[in-house]
């Protein structure tokens, strides 16, 4: 027995995932499966039982790691004190965050991510109207938690990875006191002649709202910009004009809002470059993220 192979049986019992274990102690899940094998067969019993849903601890396993634990973090002191002060370089990473991450209250869940990893330096990145796809491209983001613009072909072309984690309906927002706002829904040729809010001039919110006019023959009478979703949702409560968005807006920020036909459904996602996904803390991340959003999809169908 060694005292690494403790550490890894240690780490997978904490997160109850090989694979997700691998990718936080930096090796592949193969290595990582042979070592907690072979020290399986060096005790005479299993650690964890293996299923279809996936690994638990044994009364063996859990057991092991009640004795280890201690063990292990007299090791882990050990290391600390005979490091003669040299830190490990921190891993650095840019997080683009769209102002869905707070509506829908993912915000608390990031930062309890990022608490429990201290060799993680992170920069949140929240500027408005940003183009995250470019952002990505050029490196001023390494991942980023956005909506993707519609239209936006970019995407397409092989060069990022996306997946979905909260799908949300869109919805005309505007005043609690909007005449409209009692309406079961409202139609895009509702829209017209009418003041919309959106971002800066060629923003990506901005080019989503001009596809959106194009496709359905908008003609807007005016249109005010902001660089900020504190400033457009201010005069959206200001009775100003309407802005697109989901259901999780109205409730965040305090106003109306009725829900668009035909249904149009935007997502919030997780964006990187591919290339990226060769990064542990990334794709850790990632999955930490997919596992809260499925458990809530889980809780709220159950309900």
């Amino acid at each position: 027995m060694t005292m690494q192979q403790v550490l890894y049986v240690l780490e997978v019992a904490s997160v109850l995932s090989v694979s997700r274990a691998a990718r936080r102690l930096y090796i592949s899940q193969s290595a990582l499966s042979q070592q907690i094998r072979r020290l399986e067969q060096e005790l005479g019993y299993p650690l964890f039982s293996r299923t279809a849903h996936g690994i638990r601890l044994t009364a063996e396993g859990e057991n092991f790691c009640a004795e280890a634990a201690p063990v292990a973090d007299g090791w882990r002191a050990l290391c600390r004190r005979t490091a003669h002060g040299k830190a490990p370089e921190p891993i650095r990473l840019r997080l683009g965050v769209g102002s869905r991450v707070y509506s829908n209250h993912l915000f608390r869940e990031v930062l309890s991510y990022f608490e429990a990893d201290p060799r993680t330096e992170v920069t949140f990145v929240t500027e408005a109207g940003r183009d995250v796809l470019e952002a990505l491209q050029s490196g001023a983001l390494d991942l980023a938690l956005d909506r993707l613009p519609s239209g936006d072909e970019t995407a397409k072309e092989g060069r990022f990875f996306s997946c979905e984690l909260i799908r949300e309906r869109q919805c005309v927002l505007m005043t609690r006191d909007d005449p409209r706002a009692s309406l079961s829904a409202i139609s895009f040729g509702d829209l017209q002649g009418g003041v919309m809010i959106s971002g800066l001039e060629d923003s990506a919110e901005d080019r989503t709202l001009k596809d959106l006019c194009r496709k359905y023959r908008i003609t807007l009478n005016r249109i005010f910009r902001s660089d900020g979703i504190e400033t457009n949702m201010r005069l959206v409560r200001d009775g100003m004009g309407v802005v697109l968005g989901p259901q999780s807006f109205a409730d965040y920020f305090g106003v109306a809002a009725v829900p668009l036909v035909p249904e149009t459904w935007v997502a919030l996602r997780f964006l990187c470059l591919k290339s990226s996904l060769r990064r542990p803390e990334i794709t850790g991340f990632r999955d930490y993220l997919l596992d809260i959003c499925r458990k809530r999809e889980a809780e709220k169908t159950a309900l």
